[in-house]
């Protein structure tokens, strides 16, 4: 029972599920964009709107996390897709994982990682925030108004982010509705994260089996944009004398892109080739949390052990 609540075991479950098991896909494709809004309004839910009471000493921290996920992830993101992909399919796939907001784990990836909560929160909102303007914006600049049409994706954006976000406040209000929430809200969380997982995996999964150079490329880059961006950051971050939580905070948000609205919105807009980017690096995003989650409790049960003996 225990393994069903564990974040790192669904997701892993989902992925495995999607390669093997992957035809069922369709059946699940048309429950994908609902699932995100249940999954984002859940998430929000967690979140005081205290968060929005700091005042100035908000600025920084937020600037700083949109700098990590817009700037630093989005632009290596787009930078690789359009130096190594041809197809502009799987362009539009990267270009948009590069314009979406953080993934809604971040928070509880940094958490489980042992980093800075509170900037990781802070960044969120930002990001999502920033997500009105952004996310059309950069869209639009990379693949030309021609390709994209505004006005669908701040729709998108509405069904997924703001409707959530009104949701939520209102569930918030209700102290019954709240605390039953809190009991279960990650397990719900985590098996709506593995049906929106198991789909964008699913509808890929001949992509997954049958090697191809645009699958390598797909995977360089993912590779690149999740574990390669992670480690740097860290190091980067440990290097100039930032403390280990916030190292883990910085990588968190330089690496993890909401890849579940940027594979849905492929899918209703681009086709099932522009979701493989978001596919593929979830795939990576996934092996790279649960590598990153379990090299520190690793860590943290040998220090513990350490302590103990002492």
């Amino acid at each position: 029972m225990a393994l069903l609540r564990n974040n790192s075991f669904i997701l892993a479950l989902a992925l495995v599920a999607g390669i093997a098991v992957g035809q069922g896909a369709v059946y699940t494709r048309s429950a994908v964009t609902p699932l995100l809004a249940v999954i984002m309004t859940l998430s929000l839910v967690g979140v005081s709107s205290d968060v929005f009471r700091g005042g100035v000493g908000l600025v920084r921290p937020a600037l700083l996390a949109l700098l990590l996920n817009y700037v630093v992830l989005g632009g290596v993101l787009i930078l690789l897709a359009f130096v190594l992909l041809d197809d502009p399919s799987m362009r539009a796939g990267f270009v948009l994982i590069a314009a979406v907001p953080p993934a809604v784990a971040v928070i509880p990836f940094t958490y489980r990682l042992g980093g800075d909560v509170n900037f990781t929160l802070i960044g969120s909102v930002a990001g999502h925030i920033a997500a009105f303007v952004l996310t059309p914006v950069i869209t639009v600049l990379a693949l030309g108004a021609s390709l994209v049409q505004p006005l669908q994706l701040l729709t998108a954006l509405l069904q997924l982010i703001a409707a959530p976000y009104i949701v939520s406040r209102l569930l918030r209000r209700s102290t019954a509705i709240r605390g039953w929430l809190d009991s279960h809200r990650g397990t719900l969380v985590n098996w709506g994260f593995f049906v929106v997982v198991y789909t964008i995996i699913g509808l890929n999964r001949g992509a997954f089996l049958s090697f191809s150079s645009d699958l390598l490329r797909v995977g360089l880059i993912s590779f690149v944009s999740t574990f390669g961006l992670a480690y740097l950051v860290y190091a980067t971050a440990r290097a100039t004398g930032a403390a280990k939580q916030a190292g883990v905070s910085y990588a968190v948000m330089a690496a993890w892109k909401n890849y579940g609205l940027a594979g849905a919105i492929a899918l209703v807009y681009f086709g099932e080739v522009a979701a493989l980017p978001a596919a593929v690096t979830t795939a990576f995003a996934i092996v790279n949390f649960i590598v990153l989650g379990t090299t520190i409790a690793v860590k943290r049960d040998a220090q513990g052990a350490t302590l103990r003996s002492s």
